[in-house]
């Protein structure tokens, strides 16, 4: 009996010491949230945080970065509209003014004035032969700088809005062979025909239709016109005179 009460009192003692004992915070929180006050918890929370606040700092700087970028960029591309546009207009005020060069070139070359100032036109620009439906000028100075090699000859005649001449048949070689006979050069004139793929062809791309015409075709030779009304072989990048040719006008 005094065993039993003796238990008894001990368990009050400790019941009473448990109550009178003072209340803890993580005592008072529910029991999920007790682990957030816990010393181990404490380290992973402040990582967390600062991996939060790291991203949320690369956001702002790389969304800056970006915001200034695309202003830059803006600014640039409207630099390069409004130089675009202001060589746009440049072209356009130089393509009119070569235009309006270009006609009048045209009327005084066609439709020359003379000294009373009456224009009178003709089918082939002022100096230019007519024959047929074609137009041709001779450039009969065997001085330099007139010579010129095949392809610089050709670019001379297209910067008259011509070409090297074409011939095409048997009347018109001989048109062209009496030009050179009384406009007499001794290394003659070249011609619009030069050796392509070891054939002769003429630059409107038609193929030399009367072999007996000239020698058998060497690759890099072009044609050339002789006083003697005959037709030889030599090398593309000798220095020769020209004749250009151009469609004569319907007047």
């Amino acid at each position: 009996m005094n065993t039993l009460l003796s238990s008894l009192s001990e368990g009050v003692i400790e019941d009473n010491e448990d109550v009178n004992a003072p209340v803890r915070p993580e005592d008072k929180a529910p029991p999920d949230r007790r682990l957030l006050f816990s010393s181990s918890s404490l380290p992973l929370l402040a990582v967390c945080w600062i991996l939060l606040l790291l991203i949320m700092g690369l956001r702002i700087y790389f969304s800056s970065v970006i915001s200034e970028q695309n202003v830059k960029l803006m600014k640039e591309n409207k630099e390069l509209k409004e130089n675009f546009t202001k060589q746009i207009t440049d072209l356009e005020d130089n393509w009119n003014e070569l235009n309006i060069s270009r006609a009048q070139w045209t009327i005084d070359s066609y439709c020359p004035a003379d000294t009373s100032k009456v224009r009178r036109c003709s089918a082939c620009q002022r100096g230019w032969d007519q024959t047929q439906k074609s137009c041709y000028v001779f450039h009969n100075s065997e001085a330099p700088p007139h010579p010129k090699t095949w392809e610089e000859a050709r670019e001379n005649c297209r910067g008259r809005g011509a070409d090297l001449v074409v011939v095409h048949d048997e009347e018109e070689k001989n048109v062209i062979d009496g030009y050179i006979r009384d406009l007499y050069v001794s290394k003659g004139y070249w011609m619009g025909l030069r050796v392509e793929g070891g054939t002769w062809k003429w630059i409107d791309g038609t193929n030399l239709t009367d072999a007996s015409w000239i020698e058998p075709p060497a690759e890099g030779h072009c044609a050339v016109s002789l006083p003697t009304r005959t037709w030889t072989s030599v090398k593309c990048d000798e220095k020769r005179t020209r004749i250009c040719s151009q469609k004569a006008l319907s007047v």
